[in-house]
């Protein structure tokens, strides 16, 4: 138990101690008038501020009542005018009278028509139309009459006192001052701002920008001639950098939609630039949400992947929106599914710092990652070092010499559709309805940057673009744990090799936006998508297409440089036994494969270095066959050949031994085996179609091979015959497989 101190007792005071007395200030000296000086200025200071105080009363309580008091602008009106018509027939005689009664009557009776058909939907929404048209008759009656009576007539000022409150009666019961009522919001004067952080120097800048915010809505943006006539902001919410207000729409007349179209316009009206106001939809379809970023920029800084679990969603976090409400989420993995995803771009815009985002993301959740740099991997130099699946370039040496120029995307479409094949029959053996990611079971992510350089290239086994057959295989691939992420700096359908289906796959749930410069290119984006010519320079900046904030910018999160170090800091993932054998021989030696890029790149180096002009000239603008036949003639010449110290003997691609090999007497070029031992450099491009299809070692029919080739079987038959029978083996009527 707490030890409890008690405090003593105070002793007695003397009441016949002298107290002591305040000294006179004159024999204080100057301090004497410093004091009265300084009581002088505070009495002034708090005049000021009690002055300051009553004037934001007076303007609260106007403003606050200002609606209620429309009926007795109306009375006022008419009664300046029925008093001027009675001043005008003191000076007029006989026949005058009547002239100068019926014009006021008929002033009255036109200016209250045409102000009640100005203001005719606030009057249909209140439900007064017929009280105001009644007021607009007994106005012309009272201005009629007035001057035939006299203005001094007292019966006439009961009348109009009378009617006015007989008429206005429920427009006061409807609009209590201070009150909302039904669906009619009452505007929040600028002393109603509530903080809802601790007051300091940056909130009292935010507070005093409400204020004038409110202040240039009501005067330019809401007035009946403004950009939204009746529009009322309300509910002044202040919180950061930013402050947030609600906006009564007029039902049937004005939509969120309009507030956007018109943001560069408003944003001029209230004083803020249309990047820094953001409009959301609000409870109901007659409500928005505005929020204007005042000052100070969002923290991106970052430390680590955001993952969010909601059941059986998964998303990633990309970065904070500017307006520092929440943060646009990448949409991973939905019940049985996995999402595919596109990322646009101009250069510098950081397309390839959100893919390390959501790359970093994908490996703490323990994704199998394949990246497909077309540039060689100079777009992202962490995940040509970190992915589970590194293919630098659509160029590959592994496998037929004749297509090495898009070896690389074979290999990757291949092993796509055979994981796809093999999880398709799990998928239906287990009973399972899709695909449920584990790290014992892994989904695969399959991201491409400068996608359009691939999509666009014909495959040369089905004749459609790998864009088109990606897509076909998008269709299924989301149910069976393989997904797509493509960025571009390019939005046609080039870019997804002119396929529908890749292209509704990629965009639709996973659409990031980020600057672009190419206005050609803004025109093809989605219809509800924001232009993205209005997002900010620097970097990181992009738009969320399809969310519930799509029209407010984010900032991704500054991963800057250290992207390979966080890649690197978690385990990689490990794909099952089934889809590693069904992902084929390429996929098990990528490893070997890369480190064999490596010494390639440091080879062609020396190369180049070593080589005269001329020479390496020639070799950076000849192809991989054709480099592959210079260097197997350079080395099979003589040794004079290199006499000058050129590039004979330099092996641009390394020919890899083996015993299936034969030599062009013609040539010298030795005829390159596949990896799985089937010779194809030697053959024509025809007949090394038919070669590649036959790969997979099964029986083919000559029927099936034209389908699949798009060509006819008395072309097959002519290909296989030039391939001879010391490679196929005949099983028969016309079904043909590699021996």
């Amino acid at each position: 138990m707490a030890n409890t101190t008690t405090a003593p007792a105070a002793a007695p005071v003397a009441t016949d101690l002298p107290l002591p007395q305040p000294v006179p200030a004159a024999e204080t000296g100057s301090r004497g008038v410093l004091g009265t000086i300084t009581s002088a200025r505070d009495k002034v200071t708090t005049a000021k501020d009690n002055v300051t105080k009553t004037r934001k009363k007076i303007r609260s309580l106007g403003w606050r009542t200002r609606r209620a008091s429309y009926p007795w602008y109306a009375a006022a009106a008419t009664a300046t005018l029925g008093v001027a018509g009675s001043v005008a027939t003191e000076f007029a005689d006989g026949p005058a009278d009547l002239a100068i009664a019926g014009g006021t009557g008929a002033v009255a009776l036109a200016g209250g028509w045409q102000l009640a058909k100005r203001c005719s939907e606030q009057i249909e929404k209140a439900g007064m139309t017929s009280r105001v048209q009644a007021g607009v008759v007994a106005s012309c009656a009272w201005c009629l009459t007035t001057p035939l009576t006299g203005a001094n007539a007292l019966e006439m000022w009961l009348a109009l006192g009378l009617g006015t409150v007989a008429l206005s009666a429920r427009w006061w019961q409807r609009i209590r001052p201070g009150y909302p009522a039904g669906t009619d919001l009452v505007l929040a004067s600028p002393t109603d701002l509530v903080p809802t952080t601790e007051p300091d120097a940056e909130a009292g800048a935010v507070v005093t920008a409400a204020e004038s915010i409110l202040e240039a809505w009501n005067a330019t943006v809401t007035i009946p001639t403004g950009l939204l006539p009746g529009a009322q902001l309300t509910d002044p919410q202040v919180a950061d950098h930013r402050v947030s207000f609600t906006i009564a729409l007029v039902p049937g007349k004005q939509t969120v939609q309009d507030l956007r179209n018109l943001v560069g316009k408003i944003g001029s009206a209230i004083g803020f630039f249309a990047k820094d106001i953001t409009f959301d939809e609000g409870a109901t379809p007659t409500e928005a949400t505005m929020a204007v970023r005042i000052s100070a920029e969002v923290d991106t800084t970052y430390t680590g992947p955001i993952v969010i679990v909601e059941g059986q969603d998964i998303f990633i976090e990309i970065g904070p929106y500017v307006d520092g409400e929440g943060a646009p989420r990448y949409h991973v993995a939905g019940p049985n599914s996995v999402n595919s995803g596109f990322v646009l771009g101009s250069k510098g815009s950081g397309k390839s710092r959100v893919l390390e985002l959501i790359a970093d993301g994908l490996r703490a959740l323990g994704f199998e990652i394949w990246w497909m740099d077309p540039q060689g991997g100079a777009s992202s130099k962490a995940l040509k070092d970190h992915a589970d699946w590194s293919l630098m370039g659509l160029d590959s040496d592994e496998g037929e010499l004749e297509l090495a120029y898009i070896g690389n995307l074979l290999h990757l479409w291949r092993a796509v559709s055979n994981v796809a094949k093999i999880r398709e029959a799990e998928n239906v053996a287990m009973g399972l309805d899709g695909f449920t990611h584990t790290r014992e079971r892994p989904a695969i992510m399959v991201m491409i940057d400068e996608c359009h350089k691939a999509f666009n290239v014909k495959n040369p086994i089905t004749g459609n673009t790998f864009g088109y057959d990606f897509g076909e295989l998008d269709r299924v691939t989301r149910k069976l744990g393989i997904g797509f992420i493509g960025a571009s700096q390019i939005f046609t359908m080039d870019t997804f090799g002119n396929s529908a289906a890749l292209r509704s796959g990629m965009i639709t749930g996973n659409l990031l936006i980020m600057r672009m410069m190419e206005k050609s290119h803004c025109g093809l984006l989605p219809g509800s998508a924001p232009s993205p010519l209005s997002l900010r320079k620097g970097g990181g900046y992009g738009y969320a297409i399809d969310t519930d904030r799509e029209h407010v910018m984010w900032r991704a999160r500054n991963i800057g440089d250290h992207a390979a170090e966080f890649l690197a800091a978690k385990p990689k993932a490990t794909l099952d036994a089934r889809a590693t054998k069904a992902a084929g021989l390429v996929y098990r030696n990528r490893h070997k494969t890369a480190a064999r890029y490596t010494e390639k790149a440091l080879a062609t180096l020396e190369a180049f270095d070593a080589a005269p002009e001329a020479t390496a000239l020639t070799m950076l603008t000849s192809g991989p066959r054709q480099a592959e036949q210079d260097t197997s003639t350079a080395t099979s010449a003589a040794p004079a050949s290199n006499a000058g110290g050129g590039m004979a003997s330099v092996r641009v691609l390394p020919v890899r031994p083996s015993a299936q090999n034969t030599t062009s007497a013609a040539t010298g070029v030795g005829a390159v085996a596949a990896p799985d031992g089937v010779p194809t450099a030697d053959l024509k491009p025809g007949a090394q179609r038919v070669m590649i299809l036959l790969r997979d070692g099964q029986a083919w029919h000559t029927k099936d091979m034209a389908a699949a080739l798009s060509i006819s079987e008395q072309a097959v038959r002519g290909h296989i015959r030039s391939i001879g029978e010391t490679r196929l083996d005949n099983l028969g009527k016309g079904r043909y497989r590699i021996k």
